[in-house]
């Protein structure tokens, strides 16, 4: 090995530092940029652990889209029982939608091509979208362990109840977006 460098160089989605490694380790073609399979780390190449996370994300698809649609239809139809707690899983539904219908697809989608493939807008974009949806979910969460939390502490003020529980969520969904705005950067 070379002694390493701040000089980085990219090969075709291959970032490598310069002079850290000699063409003989990877075994890389100057003209195209490519490394021979032998060379290339495991898991850069498609192979069991990666058809493994494409079934088992595949499976969590269905069994979530199918359960989270159906709350999520089930509590819509049913919008006008305006009750705290269906508000709070209608919106906690939501957040396990966007989970369902982005971070799912992306894993499954790199998995099968092993390497991104859709630019670098899009790259910012998905990745916002993906743990904007894990933290929403988290945060309805704590919401609805909150919102318990009072009900059990002050039983008798349902009249703060139903604005503290519309603004827990405001906030849920703002803090949601302000710690997924790092993806974005």
């Amino acid at each position: 090995m070379e002694g390493t460098t701040d000089n980085y160089t990219d090969y075709e989605g291959i970032t490598m530092p310069i002079g850290t490694y000699s063409y003989d380790e990877f075994t890389i073609n100057p003209s195209n940029g490519t490394m021979s399979a032998d060379q290339i780390p495991e898991e850069m190449l498609f192979g069991i652990p990666h058809i493994v996370s494409i079934v088992g994300y595949s499976s969590l698809f269905v069994i979530s889209a199918t359960g989270n649609l159906t709350v999520f239809i089930t509590l819509f139809r049913n919008r006008n029982d305006k009750s705290r707690v269906n508000m709070f899983i209608m919106h906690l539904s939501i957040a396990d939608l966007i989970v369902t219908f982005i971070m799912m697809p992306l894993e499954i989608g790199w998995n099968s091509t092993v390497k991104w493939m859709a630019g670098d807008a899009a790259c910012r974009i998905l990745m916002f979208l993906r743990t904007f949806g894990l933290y929403l979910s988290s945060f309805t969460l704590v919401v609805i362990s909150l919102d318990r939390y009072f009900a059990i502490l002050h039983p008798l003020s349902l009249n703060d109840a139903d604005q503290r529980g519309k603004i827990m969520l405001a906030f849920a969904w703002l803090f949601s977006v302000f710690a997924s705005f790092p993806q974005v950067s």
